[in-house]
């Protein structure tokens, strides 16, 4: 089934433009799909230390500013779509912009958001949350790295597979994709020997699978060493001039990803391609 609803999340008015070259890339030549952009507000997330007249004038200040800001992000939203002769709408929403983004995702194909800056600091507000859409909202996310502009995306894609159900969900969310790539790669790090009685799909078997659906698909095996596998996923996809990464996310608990780190939570600080993710 093709891409046809793409939920945009926008955070504010600069990175409209990147975010709809991201998610009109996905849906490239079909011209009914409809992009819809999301703006929520958030909160402010400190408290009030009983000074509850200064409180009341900092979240009044914040909200006013918030609301000035999603009116000036719809107008470049609504004139960005003109310019690309795109049908699609936007959301308003005075809420929490990781818990509206996971409410509302379940009416859309793919959710199109951004990397959070790993340099800033949330300070007093609480910011949009990736990898909590991506662990709740299920459905496939696609991440745009903070920096960079990507108006071409699948092209070249690299598929990790672990023979996760994280995985097999998000091979087959990205199929629309992988079934117009110019070609895919299908990487497997450190994989388990084989076991007898134990029935488990290699990257081969799933490269062999998406060529029998027409796609040009490659299988690798790679040995992660002394790096990450998360490095090493980025550094093959440097390698390969590859143009999005898709992976299943979190497969681990998430307080074993934060305590321990994981692969998920290494790409989401690292990320230099395109990432879609499912959970």
């Amino acid at each position: 089934m093709p891409l046809r609803d793409v939920l945009v999340v926008i955070e504010n008015t600069e990175n409209v433009a990147p975010r709809i070259a991201a998610a009109a890339a996905l849906v490239a030549g079909d011209t009914d799909a409809r992009i819809v952009g999301l703006y929520a507000t958030g909160y402010p997330l400190s408290t009030s230390y009983g000074d509850l007249a200064g409180w009341t004038q900092l979240v009044d200040a914040y909200m006013t500013a918030q609301r000035n800001e999603g009116t000036t992000a719809e107008a470049a939203f609504r004139q960005e779509l003109a310019t690309r002769h795109r049908g699609g709408d936007w959301l308003y929403r005075e809420d929490d912009a990781t818990l509206a983004t996971t409410a509302l995702a379940a009416q859309y194909d793919i959710v199109v958001m951004g990397q959070p800056d790993p340099e800033a600091s949330t300070g007093d507000l609480v910011g949009l949350q990736p990898e909590q859409v991506v662990l709740g909202c299920g459905r496939p996310v696609l991440v745009v790295p903070y920096a960079g502009n990507f108006v071409e995306i699948g092209k070249r894609v690299l598929v990790a597979w672990n023979a996760t159900r994280e995985a097999a969900r998000a091979l087959h969310d990205a199929m629309p994709l992988l079934e117009r790539a110019e070609g895919v790669t299908v990487i497997e790090v450190d994989p388990p020997g084989s076991i007898a009685g134990v029935v488990r799909l290699t990257a081969e078997d799933v490269a062999a699978g998406l060529s029998a659906r027409g796609i040009a698909a490659t299988a690798e095996t790679e040995t992660a060493g002394d790096i990450s596998v998360d490095d090493l996923l980025l550094s093959r996809a440097a390698d390969r001039g590859v143009d999005l990464l898709v992976m299943g996310g979190y497969g681990h608990s998430r307080l074993r990803e934060f305590v321990m780190g994981g692969v998920s939570r290494g790409i989401f600080q690292h990320m230099t391609v395109p990432v879609l993710m499912s959970h």
